[in-house]
């Protein structure tokens, strides 16, 4: 049966959308391995961190693009004042007021779908950007997983590091002990002592690795630590999650269904068939209604202000044949974007089915690696042991408690490898809004 641990603190709604289970506990000044912490990452970064903030001030322009294409269906107001001066002692042309003023209030009337489409186009607009916050969002949160992934491992690796230079520390005082009652050699001493340099070597490299990882994580969140400190006491538990309903899924078709970049595409073929529209409401006239109020009159002097009514007509179809060329160039835009739409879609499956692979893939090594570390501890007790007994050499000792340890870590491991395809599978399926909502 497959299964994987999780961390069970999170809660989300889906039976299947948990941390899976870090194991060791955390033997840092700094415990990062709480599920509330990453809980805690996902929201600061997806709404604090500048290129959210950026996109979030992009999808508010948009709202004032929309309201903008809908006074469209409103009257027009203007204004005209002029000033007409002769050259000439007489001009019959302008021999009246020589200021005129004109007010004016013009209505469509029937614009061929123009106005209608530069809605949709405005509205398709707000989703376009709207699906590209999700998408930078996802980024964030996924680039955020990667970095705190990499200072769990580093923790853990830490840890059973700390517990194995414990137990090369017993062990390099019990020969020295052995050595200095002639029992065992001064070379085994010695040998024991450059296994102990290792793994300090092996410690500082790990904590390099987790000073990294704080420097990398604090450029997406700068309060991460404040947040690991607050989170630090809260307990990991472990739960064993059955993962048949991966098999239940389609997962290809739940993904790509919730992919913002699905959602983009199809705002951009929105936009690119109003597009299409607004310029075929050109070869169509334009029905308008027009209202003046004119004060002052060039021709005759001191003449009554005039009210006026017009009804009018208005088209044009660009230079020669170039509305033609426009309207094939869109319909071209139109089927480029749907090849670019199918070639995500197919690089969005890939990364699916390579995610679902290697969760099931480290899911089955899952047995063999806790059994290869339940044997390589009984060994290294059973070899110390013997080799008290005189019937295994201190190499030999010092191997299996070796041996031990690259278990362990080959645990760590295949756990950090399983949780980041694990989570960018759920990431691509339900979003994070299960994960990021208050």
């Amino acid at each position: 049966m497959l299964c994987v641990f999780v961390l069970a603190s999170l809660h989300p709604p889906f039976a299947n959308a948990k941390v899976p289970d870090v194991g060791l506990s955390a033997q840092q000044p700094v415990f990062a391995h709480s599920p509330a912490f990453l809980r805690l990452l996902w929201q600061k970064v997806t709404l604090e961190h500048p290129q959210a903030q950026t996109q979030l001030q992009t999808l508010k322009s948009t709202g004032f693009e929309v309201a903008i294409s809908e006074q469209a269906f409103y009257p027009t107001p203007s204004i005209t004042l002029e000033r007409a001066q002769s050259a000439g002692s007489f001009d019959p042309s302008y021999a009246g007021d020589p200021q005129v003023m004109t007010f004016r209030l013009q209505q469509p009337l029937w614009t061929g779908g123009r106005l209608t489409a530069q809605s949709t186009k405005a509205l398709a607009n707000q989703k376009i950007e709207m699906a590209r916050m999700v998408e930078v969002q996802q980024g964030l949160a996924l680039k955020t997983l990667q970095t705190w992934l990499e200072l769990v491992s580093a923790q853990r690796q830490h840890s059973t590091l700390m517990r194995t230079q414990a137990q090369q520390q017993a062990l390099l005082s019990s020969i020295e002990r052995r050595a200095a009652q002639g029992v065992s050699s001064v070379s085994e001493a010695n040998f024991s002592r450059l296994r102990m340099l290792q793994v300090a070597q092996d410690m500082a490299q790990a904590k390099l690795m987790e000073e990294q990882a704080w420097i990398k994580l604090k450029q997406w969140v700068p309060q991460a630590e404040l947040l690991a400190t607050s989170t630090s006491h809260t307990q990991v538990s472990h739960e064993a999650v059955h993962l048949e309903p991966l098999a239940l899924h389609n997962w290809d078709a739940l993904s790509w269904s919730q992919s913002p970049a699905a959602a983009r595409f199809a705002g951009l073929l929105e936009v690119q068939a109003a597009e299409l529209q607004e310029k075929k409401a050109m070869l169509q006239p334009e029905v308008y209604v027009r209202a003046e109020h004119q004060r002052g009159n060039f021709t005759y002097a001191n003449a009554p202000s005039v009210n006026r009514i017009f009804v009018g007509l208005s088209a044009s179809t660009g230079a020669g044949m170039s509305l033609q060329h426009q309207l094939a160039a869109l319909q071209t835009k139109q089927d480029a974007t749907q090849l670019d739409m199918e070639a995500t879609q197919r690089q969005l499956w890939e990364s699916v089915q390579s995610d679902l692979l290697t969760v099931r893939a480290r899911q089955s090594k899952v047995q063999a690696l806790a059994f290869n570390l339940q044997s390589s501890q009984d060994i290294q007790t059973a070899w110390q042991r013997q080799f008290e007994s005189g019937r295994k050499s201190w190499i030999e000792v010092m191997n299996a408690v070796r041996e031990s340890s690259q278990a362990e870590l080959a645990i760590i491991e295949n756990d950090v490898a399983l949780q980041l395809s694990f989570w960018r599978l759920q990431i691509n399926a339900f979003g994070l809004t299960p994960w990021t909502s208050p």
